[in-house]
C-alpha cells in the first residue's frame, strides 16, 4: 500500500482510512495502532529469497501484504485471504444497492419562502460546502437554491441526530455547538459505544453525505455534547437542486427534431444545448440578409418568421426542410422563389452544419420571435464535422441471434403454459438480493435443469417494489433476442413466490472465480462479452447499470450471461436517454452518478472499465463500497493507481474507459472506438456474439472447480410458510405475470 504514494504523509492517511476499515469488522480489536513510514531514496530492488507459500499471487512492484487477524497474537493473511475477504465485502454490498425514487413522476419545487438565515450563517455553510466533492460541481445559482433549502435544527444536550444502523436522508452542517461519533460493533451483547471523532463548527464539520445518494444503514451514531444547531439538507431537495442543471429538455427535444441531429447522442446532444445561443427579434426585424450566409442552425423558439428564397436552395437534400409538408410541386415548380411561414419549433440553416454554402436566402420576424442558434464552429467543437460521422450508428436495432437450446427444443408448448413452481425443485442458491434469488431448479421426474428467478412476494410488499419487479420481469422478456440474455421459457407463480424460468444452466457470478485475479486472456473474453452485452442493450435502448463482478454471471459452458435487470432502465426515443437516479452497485458507479448530475450509456462504459481492473488485479480501482466516503470521493476526482504489471495496451484501454468527463469516455461516441481498441485486436466479435469463440481453459477450469466444490451449497425448500397469504396475492401487480 506505502509504494503507491510518493508523498509519506499520503501513504499514512491511506494507512489510517484502511486500519478504521479493518478495524470495524472484528470483534477483539487493538486499542490503538501506530505506524512509522519510512521514505528511503535510492532503493530500486527488493530484496528476495524468502520462501513464500505457492498460493501467494506475487504482484510486483506491490510489496507482501500482511495483515493482523485481529486476535492477541497476529498471524499473516497471504493474497488468497484477504481477496477471499474481499470478496465477501463485495457480497454483501448487493444488499445495500443503491436505488432512489427520484424517478416518481413528481417535479420539484424549492421550498417557499426560503429558510431564514443571517449573513454569519450562509458564509459558515458555504464554507464548509466549498471543497466538499458532491457540492464542487454546483453553478451559483444552485448553491443559492441549496442554502436556501438548508434548513435550522436546534438539538439539546445528550439528543441522537442520527442513530447507527438506522437509515437517514439529511446531510447536516454543524452551525454551532460540539457532536460526538459513536460506534460500536456489538451494542446488544453489552458493548459500549466508542467515540470515534468529534464534530464542531470550528472545525467546519459536516457529515451524511452518503444520505444525500441513496440508503444505507449507518455505521456510526452522532450525539450532541452540548446544545447546538446544525443546518439540515434532505436527499430530495438535493436531487431537486442536481435535476434543475437540466431544465433545457426543450431544447434537447428541439434539437433531435433536426434530421441531420437525429443520428446524435442524448450526451451529445446535451452539449450542443449547452452551446446554443438565445437571440430575441422584434417585430419585422431581418434575422438572415439575403446577401449574407446564416450563421448557422436556427430553431425558433417562439415566435414565427417568415422565409424567402430560391427554388435553387430546396435542391439542396439538406435544405428540404425549408418546404412546408402541404406544399406540393405542382405549386412550387415554376415559381422562381417562395415564401413559407416557420413557427415554434421549426428550424433551418442545417445545412450550414454539412459546410454548404447558400445565397439569396432572406428571414424577417413576424411579430416577436426568439431563436436559438448553433453556429457550426461550436457543433465542431462538440461532436467534430457533421459530414464524417460514422453511419454505423443508423444499423438496425438489435441482435438477432437466437440461442438454440435442447430444453426449448424438448418442452413443448403446453408443457410450458402447464409448469408449475411445484413441478420444479430447487436445488441451489446462486445469487440473491433484498427481494428475489437466482438458482438452479430440476424439474421433477426428469433429469432437465433450468435457472429460476424467484420473488419474494412477502418481501416486494414490505419493500414496495411491485412496479421494479414487473419491469424486470419485461425487460427480461423483451431480451429473447439477445445471446447474452437468457431465454425466458415462462413465468409462474405460487402463494409465495412470482418465478421466471430461463432457459440457462448458471454456474456462478464472475466474482466467484476471482479468488485470485485472470490472465490478460481470460479477461479479453469476458469483458468482449459484455462489450457485446451492452451493445445489444443499448441498440435496444436500455441503460444496464448492472456491469459489476457480483451481478454477472457464468452459465456452465463458461459464457457470461446477464439475469439481473433491477437496475436497468428503459430509454425513450425522445427526452429519457439522460436519468437522475442513482443506483447500481457502489464501487462501479461512474462519478456523472455519484454526483447526481443524470447518467446515460456512457455510464456502462466507465462501470465496464471497472470491472477490467477488478478482473486483473483482483481488487476494485477505487476501493470497496466499505469505505464509501473515500470511494466515492476517489470517484469523482478520477483518483487511479493503475499497476505495472498491466499490459500497456490494458492501462491505456482502462483510462480512457475510466474517463471522468463522460463526453471523452471510451464508448460515448458508439461501442465502435472500444471495439477497435488496439486491447481487443485479435477478437472476432462476430464469434463472441454468436457464441463460437472458444472459452479459455482457465475460466472453464475455475468454473469446474466451483461447482465440485460449492455444487450442493444453500439447498433450499421451495416452499415456506406465509401468513398473509390472500393479501400478498393481490391482482394489481400479479397480474398476467
Amino acid at each position: 500500500m506505502v509504494a503507491k504514494y510518493k508523498d509519506p504523509r499520503d501513504a499514512c492517511a491511506a494507512i489510517v482510512a484502511e486500519s478504521y476499515r479493518l478495524w470495524l469488522q472484528y470483534e477483539t480489536r487493538t486499542d490503538d495502532i501506530t505506524v512509522i513510514v519510512v521514505q528511503v531514496n535510492g532503493l530500486t530492488n527488493v530484496a528476495v529469497g524468502q520462501s513464500i507459500s505457492s498460493d501467494v499471487v506475487l504482484r510486483p512492484p506491490l510489496p507482501q501484504v500482511v495483515e493482523l487477524s485481529g486476535s492477541e497474537s497476529p498471524s499473516v493473511m497471504n493474497w488468497n485471504s484477504r481477496i477471499q475477504r474481499a470478496r465477501q465485502d463485495i457480497s454483501r454490498a448487493r444488499l445495500r444497492a443503491i436505488e432512489s425514487s427520484l424517478e416518481n413522476g413528481q417535479i420539484w419545487v424549492p421550498p417557499s419562502p426560503a429558510h431564514r438565515k443571517t449573513w454569519e450563517e450562509e458564509a459558515q455553510i458555504e464554507r464548509v460546502l466549498h471543497d466538499h466533492f458532491l457540492f464542487r460541481k454546483l453553478t451559483d445559482s444552485q448553491c443559492q437554491v441549496l442554502l436556501d433549502c438548508m434548513q435550522r435544527v436546534e438539538v439539546q444536550v445528550g439528543d441522537i441526530v442520527v442513530k447507527q444502523g438506522g437509515e437517514c436522508d439529511s446531510f447536516y452542517v454543524v452551525g454551532s455547538g460540539e457532536f460526538e461519533v459513536l460506534a460500536t460493533q456489538d451494542e446488544i451483547n453489552g458493548e459500549a459505544p466508542r467515540v470515534l471523532q468529534h464534530y464542531t463548527a470550528d472545525k467546519l464539520s459536516s457529515f451524511g453525505e452518503l444520505a444525500l445518494m441513496y440508503n444505507k444503514p449507518l455505521q456510526a451514531s452522532v450525539r450532541a455534547v452540548t446544545n447546538g444547531i446544525l443546518w439540515e439538507l434532505k436527499r430530495e431537495d438535493f436531487r431537486g437542486i442536481l435535476v434543475s442543471e437540466f431544465s433545457n429538455l426543450s431544447s434537447l427535444k428541439l434539437l433531435r427534431s433536426v434530421d441531420l441531429l437525429s443520428r446524435l447522442t442524448i450526451l451529445q446532444l446535451s452539449h450542443i444545448a449547452d452551446m446554443v445561443s438565445e437571440v430575441p427579434f422584434s417585430d419585422g426585424q431581418t434575422i438572415v440578409n439575403e446577401k449574407q450566409e446564416p450563421l448557422g442552425l436556427y430553431i425558433i423558439q417562439k415566435g414565427v418568421v417568415k422565409i424567402t428564397f430560391d427554388m435553387d436552395l430546396v435542391k439542396s437534400e439538406n435544405a428540404s426542410s425549408l418546404l412546408c409538408e402541404n406544399q406540393k410541386q405542382d405549386d412550387i415548380q415554376n415559381k422562381k422563389s417562395i415564401t413559407v411561414e416557420k413557427s415554434e419549433g421549426s428550424y433551418f440553416g442545417e445545412w450550414t452544419l454539412l459546410g454548404e454554402h447558400v445565397a439569396s436566402l432572406s428571414v424577417i420576424a413576424v411579430g416577436d420571435v426568439v431563436c436559438a442558434i448553433l453556429t457550426k464552429e461550436k457543433f465542431d467543437s462538440v461532436v467534430g464535422p457533421l459530414a464524417k460521422l460514422s453511419q454505423d450508428d443508423l444499423r438496425a436495432k438489435g441482435h438477432q441471434t437466437i440461442l438454440s437450446s435442447e430444453s426449448v427444443q424438448s418442452f413443448d408448448t403446453l408443457t410450458l403454459e402447464r409448469l408449475q413452481l411445484a413441478d420444479l425443485e430447487w436445488k441451489t442458491c446462486l445469487y440473491s438480493t433484498d427481494c428475489s434469488e437466482i438458482g438452479l431448479v430440476r424439474l421433477r421426474d426428469s433429469d432437465k435443469m433450468f435457472s429460476l428467478k424467484r420473488f419474494s412476494k412477502q418481501k416486494i410488499k414490505m419493500l414496495g417494489k411491485e412496479a421494479q419487479v414487473l419491469n424486470e420481469k419485461n425487460l427480461l422478456k423483451q431480451m429473447n433476442t439477445v445471446a447474452s440474455v437468457p431465454q425466458v421459457l415462462c413465468t409462474c407463480a405460487d402463494e409465495i413466490h412470482a418465478g421466471i424460468v430461463l432457459d440457462t444452466c448458471l454456474a456462478c457470478s464472475v466474482v466467484a472465480i476471482l479468488n485470485n485475479p485472470l490472465d490478460e486472456e481470460s479477461t479479453r473474453f469476458c469483458a468482449a462479452s459484455v462489450v457485446i452485452a451492452l451493445e445489444d442493450l443499448h441498440n435496444n435502448g436500455i441503460l444496464y447499470r448492472g456491469v459489476s463482478p457480483d451481478v454477472l454471471m457464468f452459465d456452465q459452458t463458461g459464457h457470461i450471461q446477464l439475469v439481473e435487470f433491477r437496475f436497468a432502465k428503459k430509454i425513450s426515443s425522445e427526452l429519457d436517454e439522460r436519468t437522475f437516479t442513482i443506483c447500481g452497485m457502489a464501487d462501479s458507479l461512474a462519478p456523472e452518478i455519484v454526483q447526481g448530475k443524470g447518467h446515460g450509456f456512457a455510464a456502462d462504459w466507465w462501470a465496464l472499465g471497472t470491472l477490467i481492473y477488478f478482473m486483473l488485479q483482483g481488487e476494485m480501482p477505487f476501493g470497496s463500497w466499505r469505505e464509501s466516503e473515500l470511494t466515492f470521493a476517489r470517484i469523482a476526482k478520477g483518483q487511479l493507481t493503475l499497476p505495472h504489471i498491466f499490459s500497456p495496451e490494458a492501462v491505456d484501454l482502462i483510462t480512457k474507459l475510466l474517463q471522468v468527463d463522460e463526453k471523452l469516455r471510451l464508448g460515448s461516441q458508439g461501442v465502435d472506438s472500444i471495439k477497435s481498441h488496439p486491447w481487443f485486436l485479435d477478437v472476432d466479435w462476430k464469434a463472441i456474439a454468436d457464441h463460437r469463440s472458444p472459452v479459455p481453459a482457465e475460466i472453464l477450469s475455475r468454473i469446474s472447480q466451483r461447482l465440485e466444490n460449492h455444487g450442493d451449497e444453500n439447498i433450499a425448500s421451495l416452499h415456506s410458510p406465509n401468513r398473509d397469504m390472500e393479501e400478498l396475492n393481490t391482482p394489481e401487480w400479479l397480474q398476467d405475470w
